[in-house]
C-alpha cells in the first residue's frame, strides 16, 4: 500500500565553524593580542594597528565613541596600565565564536571577565568585534559592542593550600 521508505543515514556532524578552523584560530590570536596590549603590555600603538580609521565602539555603560575618541580612550587606558593596578582580563573558556562575513571579514563574539585585585566582585561582560579584512591582508576591528556588564562574586579561596 505504499512505497517503502528507506531510512537515510544521518549526515556526519560537522565541526562547528564558529569554534574551530583557520579563521577561528587567527581571530582568537588577535583577541589575545588586543587584550594583552590593553591590559598587560599596555602598548597603545599595538592596539591602534588593530583598529580601522573609522572604528566605532559601543559600550552599554559609557555609550558610543568613534574614531579618534576610541583611540584616545585606549591611550588613556594603557597610560594607567591596568596590570600595574591589579586589573586582569580573562576570556571565558569556550565562549569565543568566529563567523565569516561575506565580502567584509568576520564577526567574533565572546564573554570575558575583568578582575581587580582586592575587589569583592569582578565584572563579566559580552563582546562582539566586527573584523574587516584589509585589501593588503591584515585584519582590523571596525566595530566593537561591549555589553551586559554585570558583577560576579569572586569565589572564596578553597582553603586547601
Amino acid at each position: 500500500w505504499g512505497i517503502p521508505v528507506q531510512a537515510q543515514p544521518s549526515p556526519a556532524p560537522e565541526a562547528d565553524v564558529g569554534t574551530s578552523g583557520p579563521l577561528y584560530d587567527e581571530l582568537a590570536r588577535l583577541d589575545s593580542l588586543i587584550f594583552d596590549a590593553s591590559f598587560v603590555s599596555c602598548d597603545a600603538e599595538a592596539i591602534m594597528r588593530l583598529f580601522t580609521d573609522d572604528i566605532e565602539f559601543y559600550h552599554d555603560l559609557t555609550g558610543a565613541s568613534y574614531g579618534d575618541e576610541v583611540r584616545d580612550d585606549f591611550r588613556r587606558l594603557t597610560s594607567s596600565c591596568p596590570r600595574e593596578n591589579g586589573v586582569t582580563r580573562e576570556l571565558i573558556a569556550g565562549s569565543l565564536e568566529v563567523y565569516p562575513m561575506q565580502d567584509y571579514g568576520a564577526v567574533q563574539r565572546g564573554v570575558h571577565r575583568f578582575t581587580e585585585r582586592g575587589a569583592a566582585t569582578r565584572t563579566v561582560a559580552k563582546f562582539v568585534h566586527l573584523w574587516q579584512r584589509q585589501a593588503d591582508g591584515p585584519w582590523k576591528i571596525s566595530h566593537v559592542l561591549s555589553f551586559d556588564h554585570r558583577p560576579e562574586p569572586i569565589p572564596a579561596p578553597d582553603g586547601d593550600g
